[in-house]
């Protein structure tokens, strides 16, 4: 095992030199936003090439070096093994890059001990919001997607109001900007945090195709203590995410890959968002009451969505009442950027001059 003590600074001459898996797969690894300069943030930019498995392996080496993350262990072989075979089937791309995971940290290709479908660090609930204007609606006939997440400038432990712990990082204080050219799946860039492997807040891929993650306060909340899904089986919302960015090439084909996904219950309940470039767009939820997915269509319109599930509130008439000074609130937010659609005069332009 690596020494904990390796300087961060040298994490990419140590990814270079530590074997072909990372020498193939690394284009660029470089900080382009410290967190002296921001005095909050740190965004690393990685560009990664190769197989799948090539690139879990350099993420692996990644989430070492930069963030110090530690694999857990599964409970048992028994869910380790099922997991392995639900890859194998439903998502071959992710169990290759698991592979190259488990080489980076010195585990054998299938092992049945440590979780390495996920690179969790720096965990946390968010608010967000997003809106998705189709090619019809924009001056320059190109769809557009506007998404922000916003939170507490905090760590997990001083959120929940417990006792600090020294050391620890504040949420979004370490997030990044990747770009992948897989040999299978499709390319993409997106922009994310908490999951190395797989986490991203938003995302396209070659095709067009775009996903944003937001929470769901209405969704299913997690029953387990594995905040990766790992000992239930199926895909976490953030794998499903990159499913569809690795494998879709639009928003029918999305829809038919959800409904064939077994999705386990994380730690953060959430919806998605998804849209391709000819002005299709929908959200996916699933049911915190009985488990039945969702979709909402936006019928080429512009579509808003927010942190409760649009299905259970499809218009702004039966949004719940909330004090007019919670402008944190779900319902204000989306409200607000439903008064700007409203309220706007023609098409909508990438500038935004008129923002909400």
């Amino acid at each position: 095992m690596k020494n904990k003590l390796t300087v961060l600074f040298l994490a990419l001459v140590i990814l270079i030199s530590s074997g072909s898996f990372a020498k193939n797969a690394v284009v660029k690894n470089e900080v382009v936003v410290d967190n002296k300069t921001s005095d909050y943030l740190e965004i690393r930019h990685i560009i990664l090439k190769g197989s799948n498995e090539e690139i879990g392996f350099a993420l692996g080496e990644i989430a070492w070096n930069w963030l110090d993350v530690q694999l857990p262990l599964y409970a048992s072989s028994v869910y380790s093994k099922a997991r392995q075979e639900y890859m194998k089937k439903n998502y071959p791309i992710l169990l290759d890059r698991m592979q190259g995971v488990a080489n980076s940290y010195g585990l054998p290709r299938n092992d049945n001990t440590h979780v390495t479908s996920s690179l969790f660090y720096d965990l946390s609930p968010i608010f967000c919001s997003a809106i998705y204007f189709p090619p019809n609606l924009t001056t320059n006939g190109h769809t557009i997607v506007s998404h922000n997440v916003e939170f507490y400038t905090a760590t997990m432990r001083e959120f929940m109001k417990m006792k600090p712990v020294e050391g620890e990082h504040k949420l979004f204080s370490r997030d990044f900007v990747m770009e992948m050219y897989p040999d299978k799946g499709y390319p993409s860039i997106v922009i994310g945090t908490m999951d190395l492997l797989n986490g991203l807040n938003g995302g396209m891929n070659s095709k067009g195709l775009f996903v944003a993650m937001l929470a769901d306060n209405n969704s299913v909340k997690a029953v387990e203590t594995s905040v990766s899904g790992d000992a239930s089986g199926g895909l976490t919302i953030m794998q499903l995410e990159r499913l569809l960015l690795d494998t879709c090439a639009n928003v029918e084909e999305a829809k038919i890959a959800i409904l064939n996904t077994k999705l386990a219950t994380g730690f953060e309940p959430s919806h998605l968002m998804v849209c391709d470039t000819s002005g299709k767009s929908f959200i996916y939820e699933l049911s915190g009451k009985d488990f039945t997915d969702h979709f909402t269509d936006n019928d080429r319109k512009t579509q808003i969505m927010t942190n409760h599930a649009v299905h259970l509130y499809p218009d702004v008439s039966t949004f719940p009442s909330y004090p007019p000074e919670m402008t944190y609130n779900s319902f204000y937010r989306y409200k607000r950027l439903d008064d700007y659609v409203k309220a706007h005069k023609g098409k909508f332009s990438p500038r935004m001059q008129d923002k909400p």
